[in-house]
């Protein structure tokens, strides 16, 4: 399969989980308030995100060492071992973490009040969650990125569906949390069901490589952590259990978004490295200016069209969400800067510069964590959405720069960009005058979103050629 078809098949997978993640957070929302929503996004911080940097470095690790077609068995094997190992021991230490702070700590943060009373909630979905990131590893080194993405899918949609049985079943916060666990379990089985691939005893030199990789691949992983979930961290030291659910609730919307910019990332990694091993740098050149012209399709229009109705949009979930309006055009507006950074350090690690990627995610990750600590004890929860930006525009310009010495000239394709930013003005001028006659309740908020949709389509076909001539390819077989 072409990369523009396998990008399509990735993306409308991941339309999929992004409805079906909307579903589930709308329910939890509804059912459980902003209360129960933020708790259940601290457990998720912890047991799917943060802890999970170890196991997904060395999935990372794998990814790459298996696409360069090199005895891949001992390599999934090794992935496998490492994972297991360092897994069964930050398990071990969260349940003693659990029942030592259940003694002396108070449960008056938020953060506290989760490790103590749902440590076993995190463990489960700690393990599920690694399991599942290694066999995608496994996959995606395979160049099975399509079948990945629809995995992804099945999981998110079997989750939501788990979740609206616990939630019917009463089963708190504590039920939703297990649900999520058994979904990525389940997704995992499938996956390495689904391997052409059966791992093998990996030799000393197979993990020797896997570690060489993942000790500069944990940084990028933790990039991702930082991105996503370090502003829930501190908030939960600073902030109500009710901000920290509507924050999320605005993150997740600001996330849809971004779907675009993922699915071309996933699909050009295995290409960029089988490039990088005959120096086809011409041709990653290439790939890259066309990475960057589609990245923004989503999120450019998101941004003006948050500026228009994001309190409506917000208004959705509950009434009291609507105060979040200004941190999602914020959270937006980072998710901008991130669509274009992503593709950067992607690229270098694709031509196995991991040490590069390491210094760019590097200054990410402090600048992230210390206008975090300032800007939250500042501004409270609009600080968190502003240090998110902030440091991911960082990244963007530092990664433009460290890519540029390792391949040479980057061409930005700014003809296309400004043709998704004049769409996304006229999508506006149109949105806003029926915005005011379209009636409050949730079923006129989609019509208004939907409405401005089609207009930004049409109006973005009809003013580019890049686009039209890409929305004819892409059905038969293209390249990127």
């Amino acid at each position: 399969m072409r990369l523009g078809k396998t990008a399509l098949s990735h993306f409308v997978s991941q339309v999929v989980v992004s409805l079906a993640g909307f579903a589930a957070t709308w329910l939890i929302a509804v059912v459980l308030g902003a209360d129960g929503l933020g708790r259940y996004s601290v457990i998720v911080s912890l047991g799917f995100f943060w802890l999970v940097i170890p196991g997904n470095a060395v999935a990372n690790a794998m990814k790459k060492r298996i696409s360069e077609g090199d005895s891949p068995a001992g390599f999934i094997g090794g992935g496998i071992l490492l994972n297991a190992v360092t897994t069964a021991v930050l398990g071990v230490l969260i349940l003693a973490a659990g029942e030592l702070l259940g003694g002396i700590v108070s449960r008056n943060r938020e953060l506290m009040r989760v490790l103590i009373d749902y440590d076993v909630e995190i463990v489960v979905m700690l393990a599920a969650a690694v399991a599942y990131r290694t066999t995608q590893g496994s996959l995606q080194g395979q160049k099975r990125v399509a079948t990945t993405g629809w995995l992804k899918a099945g999981e998110r949609v079997t989750r939501t569906a788990l979740q609206v049985g616990a939630l019917l079943a009463a089963l708190g916060v504590a039920g939703i949390a297990l649900g999520h666990a058994l979904s990525l379990a389940v997704a995992a089985a499938v996956a390495f069901l689904l391997s052409k691939r059966r791992p093998a005893l990996p030799t000393v030199d197979q993990l020797r490589s896997l570690v060489d990789y993942a000790k500069y691949a944990w940084m990028g992983a933790l990039r991702g952590r930082v991105f996503g979930w370090l502003d829930t961290i501190f908030l939960s030291f600073f902030v109500s259990a009710s901000l920290i659910g509507i924050y999320e609730a605005a993150w997740g919307i600001a996330s849809m978004l971004a779907i675009a910019s993922s699915s071309i990332s996933q699909t050009l990694f295995p290409e960029v490295s089988d490039l990088s091993t005959a120096d086809g740098y011409d041709r990653i050149v290439h790939y890259l200016d066309e990475a960057l012209a589609f990245s923004s399709i989503l999120v450019i229009p998101g941004l003006v069209g948050a500026a228009v109705i994001g309190d409506r949009v917000l208004r959705f979930y509950r009434p009291e969400f609507d105060q979040g309006a200004t941190v999602l055009l914020i959270l937006i507006a980072a998710y901008l800067a991130d669509a274009f950074a992503s593709q950067f350090t992607n690229v270098i690690n694709g031509v196995d510069r991991p040490d590069a990627a390491f210094r760019v995610n590097m200054v990410f990750i402090v600048s992230n964590a210390i206008l975090n600590a300032v800007l939250i004890w500042q501004l409270s929860w609009t600080g968190a959405a502003i240090a998110t930006a902030l440091s991911s525009l960082l990244r963007a310009l530092i990664g433009y720069w460290v890519l540029g010495n390792i391949v040479g000239s980057i061409h930005i394709p700014y003809r296309t960009l400004g043709t998704q930013v004049a769409a996304a003005t006229v999508m506006a001028a149109a949105v806003s005058p029926v915005a005011m006659l379209m009636p409050p309740g949730r079923l006129g908020t989609l019509l208004l979103a939907g409405f401005g949709g089609v207009v930004y389509a049409v109006v973005l076909v009809i003013i580019s050629a890049r686009v039209r001539a890409k929305a004819r390819l892409v059905m038969p077989e293209t390249t990127l």
